[in-house]
């Protein structure tokens, strides 16, 4: 039976094989370059790094270091998830919110935006929202807004002048 090119050199780095000395059986470091290895071939198991945990990803320091990372709802992804709010809130950069309530509260908008941050809102329940400033102009002026039931927006800090502008 003849073996192929890669099963003889399997055989001969083997630990049980006898053809080749036991310590010539490694590779030395930077010996094996990317240009040796096709493509897809190298998978999680045989990486230098522990298993991460369900939902985890593979990131890099920049500096060769691979680790395990979670993508968090505020960094990372352009929103976080929809979450119901029926009472007082103060809004993060890239919420997602509905409104749900048969009375009246305030979502108050995150302090000391950066540019671009964004927060949206939807009110489905039948009592106004009153959208607190929380010390940033909206739409240029220094005044809270109102969502009335069924209403929906989605706002963007642009700068101290503008401050907050619905889309």
């Amino acid at each position: 039976m003849a073996f192929s090119k890669a099963r003889r050199l399997a055989d001969l780095m083997s630990a049980a094989s006898a053809s080749v000395p036991a310590d010539k059986r490694s590779l030395g470091t930077d010996s094996i370059t990317a240009a040796m290895i096709q493509d897809n071939v190298i998978d999680i198991a045989r990486l230098n790094v522990s298993d991460g945990t369900n939902g985890q990803f593979l990131r890099t320091n920049g500096s060769g270091t691979l680790s395990f990372g979670t993508v968090s709802s505020d960094s990372g992804r352009a929103y976080t998830d929809w979450a119901i709010k029926t009472g007082t809130y103060t809004a993060v950069d890239k919420d997602q919110l509905i409104a749900n309530s048969g009375s009246a509260f305030t979502i108050t908008l995150p302090s000391s935006p950066s540019a671009g941050a964004t927060v949206i809102v939807k009110n489905v329940g039948a009592g106004t929202v009153t959208i607190g400033r929380n010390g940033s102009n909206i739409e240029g002026a220094a005044q809270d807004g109102t969502l009335e039931s069924t209403k929906g927006m989605q706002i963007v800090y642009v700068d101290g002048t503008l401050g907050w502008k619905e889309l």
